[in-house]
């Protein structure tokens, strides 16, 4: 069963996108960063705010964790339009007490036309590490890229961690030029959380397997209702 579906698409007066749909997880929640969308984002946030923090608790002690939770919801907004993103994907609801320590990045880049795109592929294969696959989604070519970061975190006593990171870059069939990127992180601490990282990069590659285009020119399946029979077919149980 389909737990969420996202249509990524040009709003007016906007730079073109490129249109497609995704199943996210339960409890996850996509959240636009381009200015054009500042309306959107805020009825957004406020949903989240809403089920985390209902009106039916007492006030005066929720309030403040309410400004908390717009705080970090818009902090995480501004650092993701910062690094020219398109939108940013997390979770809000805790797993039997933890929140998934994981995140999804989109965007949306233009080539500077100097090579054709099998070479830019090609460029990306050779520029990373043995761990690049060329991949194909929904019909369109693209290369995923695995790569592990550790660093020291500064703040207090807090361990080291390693940041996992797998990045599709996928090109645009219907706009010449334009490729999307689809970075998604799972941080870990020590052997234990490094399996969950591991399950988390595996329901990324599932979730990856749904994306499909929702606007393609000349293509059977350019009508969104076809191209929602056919992911619907494909759905979770």
């Amino acid at each position: 069963m389909i737990e969420n579906e996202l249509a990524n698409a040009p709003g007016v007066g906007a730079e073109p996108q490129a249109s497609f749909l995704m199943i996210l997880p339960p409890g996850w929640v996509r959240l636009p960063v381009r200015d054009e969308h500042a309306d959107e984002l805020q009825v957004l946030i406020e949903g989240i705010v809403a089920e985390t923090l209902p009106s039916s608790l007492p006030r005066d002690s929720t309030e403040p964790w309410r400004g908390e939770l717009r705080k970090r919801f818009r902090g995480v907004v501004r650092e993701a339009q910062q690094a020219g993103a398109t939108a940013v994907y997390f979770p809000t609801q805790a797993v039997n007490g933890l929140v998934v320590p994981a995140s999804l990045i989109e965007s949306e880049i233009e080539d500077d036309g100097l090579e054709s795109a099998d070479m830019f592929l090609e460029s990306l294969m050779q520029d990373a590490d043995s761990s690049a696959t060329q991949e194909t989604v929904d019909g369109a070519p693209a290369v995923r890229t695995v790569s592990a970061r550790t660093r020291l975190q500064v703040d207090g006593d807090w361990p080291e961690v390693t940041n996992r990171q797998v990045v599709y870059t996928i090109r645009v069939p219907h706009r010449e030029g334009r490729w999307i990127l689809m970075s998604f992180s799972a941080v870990s601490s020590d052997s234990v959380s490094a399996l969950l990282s591991d399950a988390l990069v595996l329901l990324f590659d599932a979730l990856m397997t749904t994306f499909r285009w929702t606007d393609v020119p000349g293509s059977d399946y350019s009508a969104l209702e076809l191209r929602l029979q056919n992911i619907n077919s494909h759905g979770y149980e």
